[in-house]
């Protein structure tokens, strides 16, 4: 049980690290200017030399803030990985520990969710439902709403995306 609930307690560390994450991009993306802005700084530092080292001083400036913006996020992702790595780890070793607690079944799949690995995750939610048949109304809807995500990832997946660029895109959007 002890597992159980610490894999809990990770996965909440997870979701609030998640929101920090959502925070710390969104604050990234704030940072970055706008394209049509930098054409117009290039363009009156072309036409006018004398303040060409100004706006240079300004784009150095604004490119240590959001690398360091980048290094936040990068951060904050890392943490949030690291609380559901052991969420995952605890809730998966409370399965073979607990193999008829259909709570252990429930938790592993939140886990395995978590870190998107979704094919896996519907297969404890349905062991969950196999030993707890109580669960349905509560499983039934994340099964099918999983089984969709699924099927968009592996469109992307055909249509060319990275792995990497999937999964940090997952991350922030929750």
């Amino acid at each position: 049980m002890l597992l159980v609930m610490r894999a809990t307690a990770y996965l909440q560390r997870a979701y609030n690290h998640r929101k920090e994450l959502k925070v710390a991009v969104q604050a990234l993306e704030d940072s970055v200017p706008d394209p049509g802005a930098l054409q117009s700084l290039f363009s009156v530092a072309a036409q006018q030399p004398s303040l060409t080292n100004p706006i240079i001083s300004r784009f150095v400036n604004d490119f240590k803030i959001q690398n360091k913006k980048f290094q936040q996020t990068k951060f904050r992702h890392g943490l949030y990985e690291y609380a559901l790595l052991h969420a995952t780890q605890d809730s998966l070793r409370a399965t073979q520990l607990l193999p008829r607690y259909a709570m252990t079944w429930m938790r592993a799949g939140d886990s395995l969710a978590e870190l998107r690995k979704l094919k896996e995750s519907v297969q404890y939610y349905e062991k969950a439902l196999q030993l707890d048949p109580s669960l349905t109304d509560t499983l039934k809807p994340t099964i099918a709403r999983l089984k969709a995500s699924q099927s968009v990832l592996d469109t992307a997946r055909q249509d060319g995306y990275s792995e990497d660029a999937l999964r940090v895109a997952l991350d922030v959007l929750g």
